[in-house]
């Protein structure tokens, strides 16, 4: 059994039409934005249209693009720098440390020496008399170009001979 299909009006057709239409249109319009963005994008990035149309606004582009490589070379820069001298710094401090740590040894070790001569001096018998075998002789300090250099060098320590 066959069944009749409905019939159209031709009102309907004419609206289907305009729906089309519209469609179309709005694909279209779709169409031109999105090729609108392309060519934004691709004139942003540019340089020669720029060039073309205003030479003098490409010159400032060039001006700020420069501006901005150097900003970013010099800030690389001065974190490194600051690094180093943050380094060079905390080594420094810490040498300081252990130069005013030894300082204060040698003043202990002096004072402890001081008062054990002080409590021979109180006992007279304690003392050996003094003969020229027996003196030291301290041999001349060394100039100043020496001992600059003498400054730098790391100290080193030694055993020594108990005894007077």
């Amino acid at each position: 059994m066959a069944v009749p299909l409905p019939l159209r009006h031709p009102q309907t057709n004419h609206q289907d039409q305009e729906l089309e239409l519209r469609r179309a249109q709005v694909a279209q319009r779709k169409a031109q934005r999105q090729k609108r963005k392309l060519e934004l994008l691709q004139g942003s990035l540019s340089a020669k249209r720029v060039e073309r149309q205003a030479p003098w606004l490409a010159g400032l582009h060039r001006i700020d693009d420069g501006g901005s490589v150097a900003t970013g070379v010099a800030a690389v820069v001065l974190t490194g720098l600051t690094l180093h001298w943050q380094n060079r710094w905390g080594n420094d401090f810490r040498d300081l440390h252990a130069a005013q740590e030894l300082q204060h040894r040698v003043q202990e070790t002096i004072s402890s020496l001081e008062q054990f001569h002080l409590l021979k001096a109180r006992q007279p018998g304690a003392l050996v008399a003094t003969r020229s075998e027996d003196l030291l002789f301290v041999p001349k300090p060394p100039s100043a170009s020496q001992a600059i250099d003498q400054i730098h060098r790391p100290l080193r320590f030694s055993l020594m001979a108990s005894g007077y």
